[in-house]
């Protein structure tokens, strides 16, 4: 049986930058995943300004921005077709890309990668480790280690395993195709959110990326269980977009339709148990509202293996504590992007908004800054912003 200082269950952004920081620091990580690496993952691509501060941090920004798309804006479309532009440190990657040079990262300080490991079971053993249990295409593997760290995104088997579940039901569901068109290429310099009708419940988005293909795809604020016509939604949602249909009409579709859950707002599983943490979408690390979760991924990552550093040697009730409070504390922040992601559901709102932020440049501040993370979201709620906005 092989021995490790952590078993990281996930090899995606959260798995990754957790192992990359752990093994940097001499720490003896076993990384597993079920799938084989390159694999696609259903995903916008996006990477807005928490994915590249995460980036930066792990010292991978030059790296990325060496092939990733890079975006000068967000474009938000507003249901009457109203636009605005805001400004901020965006970018696109298809996820394929992403997750293979996160992998890469991982290996080259030091992570022990294991391809085709589906996760089974972590059970405790007296003397405070943990025998976890993989099913490989030979047999089953046994693989022992003092801490388990579980980054298994919206896949809720392995966290219900463990006993860290507290929803199954996902957040969010989401659908996209990527469709080469090199006429418009060029002019692909901003990730566009578009608030749509067809779309009930929801927002559509244009992502442009490398090589003249661009990620189209809509997202739900609900789970697929409340929308069960989401391919006649998409072709709509095509239709109905002058963006959309012009990018479509010469287009060359190079991917099929492809959808996901999506676990979103920090909530539906406990943070640690034992020597057991989870990190990343399985505990709900996407954001409500833009449905963006690779930074927030990278963030809770980092942040896990930060906690296992720095207070490993005191036990686990000291790494959880840590662990939970840092969690915790991102929790208000998120509680206010479901708010605004309700308030959009209402037509006339979102028009409003859109409207008054075209016109004005303090309502574009202010939208930049929400999606830079550069203020507190909860202050949109304070009634001297809404003076402000009707006063505009």
């Amino acid at each position: 049986m092989q021995d490790f200082d952590v078993i990281i269950v996930g090899a995606g952004p959260a798995g990754c930058a957790a192992a990359r920081v752990l093994a940097q620091a001499n720490w003896h990580v076993g990384l597993f995943d079920k799938a084989e690496f390159p694999r696609e993952k259903t995903c916008g691509d996006a990477l807005i300004p928490d994915a590249h501060l995460a980036l930066e941090k792990l010292g991978l920004g030059e790296r990325v921005a060496q092939i990733c798309h890079p975006t000068t804006a967000l474009r938000l479309i507003s249901f009457n077709g109203s636009e605005v532009s805001v400004r901020g440190k965006t970018s696109s990657m298809p996820r394929i890309r992403l997750d293979t040079l996160l992998l890469a990262a991982a290996q080259e300080s030091g992570a022990d990668f294991h391809a085709g490991y589906d996760f089974k079971s972590a059970n405790e053993e007296a003397d405070s480790n943990y025998t976890v249990a993989f099913a490989t295409s030979q047999d089953e593997v046994l693989v022992r280690a003092p801490w388990v760290l579980m980054a298994t995104g919206a896949n809720v088997v392995p966290l219900e395993a463990v006993g860290l579940l507290e929803r199954a039901e996902p957040s969010s569901f989401a659908v996209r195709q990527y469709v080469r068109n090199h006429r418009l290429a060029k002019y692909s310099d901003e990730l566009v959110f578009i608030f749509d009708h067809t779309v009930k419940g929801g927002y559509g988005w244009v992502f442009p990326g490398p090589d003249g293909i661009f990620n189209i795809g809509i997202g739900y604020f609900g789970s697929s269980k409340k929308h069960s016509r989401i391919r006649e939604d998409f072709e709509r949602f095509i239709q109905c977009q002058p963006l959309v249909r012009d990018l479509m009409s010469d287009g060359e579709i190079v991917s099929p339709l492809k959808g996901a859950p999506i676990r979103t707002g920090l909530s539906g599983a406990r943070f640690a148990e034992g020597g057991i943490l989870a990190t990343g979408e399985c505990v709900g690390s996407t954001f409500p509202l833009t449905g963006e979760g690779i930074g927030k991924a990278l963030e809770t990552g980092i942040i896990a293996a930060e906690s296992l550093l720095s207070h490993a040697t005191q036990g686990r009730v000291m790494v959880a504590t840590h662990y939970i409070a840092k969690m915790n504390a991102l929790k208000p922040k998120y509680a206010a992007y479901r708010k605004v992601e309700i308030l959009l559901c209402w037509p006339g709102l979102a028009n409003l908004l859109v409207a008054r932020a075209s016109r004005s440049a303090y309502m574009r501040d202010r939208l930049g800054a929400l999606f830079s993370e550069q203020v507190d979201p909860a202050r949109l709620f304070k009634p001297h912003t809404w003076l402000k906005i009707f006063s505009l």
